[in-house]
């Protein structure tokens, strides 16, 4: 079969590059000072707080600077807790797609309906079921099916390789039990709800229920947390392109603008969870809040 990739229209086999940056930061040149970096994931909020100035530059500068300590950007999806050694940290791509995974899925917590296991069964294909590029064909077949019934269908799949080798997929999806036109119940066994047009094996659908750590936990957990080569190069999840990506904002907090906007978003929200990484590049400190 040809595995040439599909082009969907709303749809891509995206991993990083969510991020929207927003600077409010004072300028100078064309670099902006910065002691604060905020994550806005819809009702999360999570807050990088610098215990010296950040300068970092405009992407025109970022070349010709790069090899200057004090004006790169901290790399805050490489960071480590303290007391744990580089040794022992996951590899930064991987950390990378986890962190953008949770926080896509925070950005739409809201619209979440249900959790759908999709496999393949090795019986009905003679092609390699271990190789993630042909399946990420067929799911792409899927999604195109699916989206004729259901436009405004929205997604986070990751796929996982069974002790078997063969990939399948686990999904958040906005799909409703009640929509008939999608989901359904076998008439021998009622007991279990599936997802039409997908024809490669067995699929159970599951509705989304409790607060939104156990949401995400859902998706996030299915991300392999060794080096996995059948991944080199290939997508560790996938998400329609119609989502609320989360937005990120560099402030300074010196700045009487800067902190009452950062009181202002902060509002009511609570602070959850708090602690204190370090910079993988030079060791500095940085505290980490995240409110909701």
């Amino acid at each position: 079969m040809n595995n040439k990739k599909i082009n969907e229209k709303g749809d891509a086999l995206l991993d990083s590059s969510l991020i929207l940056e927003t600077f409010f930061t004072k300028k100078i040149s064309n670099k902006s000072i910065y002691n604060i970096k905020i994550v806005n994931c819809g009702e999360y909020l999570q807050v990088y707080k610098f215990n010296d100035d950040k300068i970092k530059n405009d992407k025109k500068d970022e070349k010709k600077d790069s090899n200057i300590k004090n004006i790169l950007d901290v790399d805050t999806d490489n960071l480590k807790k303290v007391g744990i050694s580089l040794q022992q940290i996951e590899p930064k791509n991987l950390t990378r797609s986890k962190l953008s995974c949770q926080r896509l899925a925070k950005c739409n917590s809201e619209i979440w309906r249900t959790f759908i296991t999709l496999t393949f069964d090795p019986k009905k294909f003679s092609i390699n079921l271990k190789d993630i590029s042909f399946t990420n064909y067929e799911f792409k077949k899927f999604i195109i099916k699916v989206r004729k019934k259901f436009k405004d269908f929205k997604y986070i799949a990751v796929p996982e390789f069974h002790k078997s080798g063969i990939v399948h997929y686990h999904m958040l999806t906005n799909v409703d039990i009640e929509n008939s036109d999608l989901i359904y119940r076998q008439q021998d066994n009622n007991k279990f709800l599936h997802i039409k047009y997908w024809n490669y094996g067995f699929n159970n659908v599951e509705i989304v229920k409790g607060d939104i750590k156990k949401i995400i936990g859902y998706i996030s957990k299915y991300m392999t947390k060794d080096i996995d080569d059948r991944f080199f190069t290939k997508h560790r999840y996938l998400y329609s392109k119609n989502l609320t990506k989360p937005i990120v904002s560099y402030l300074n907090l010196s700045n009487e603008k800067h902190l009452e906007y950062f009181k202002r978003i902060l509002g009511q929200k609570k602070l959850i969870y708090n602690n204190i990484y370090q910079n993988s590049y030079d060791g500095d400190l940085i505290s980490f809040d995240e409110y909701l």
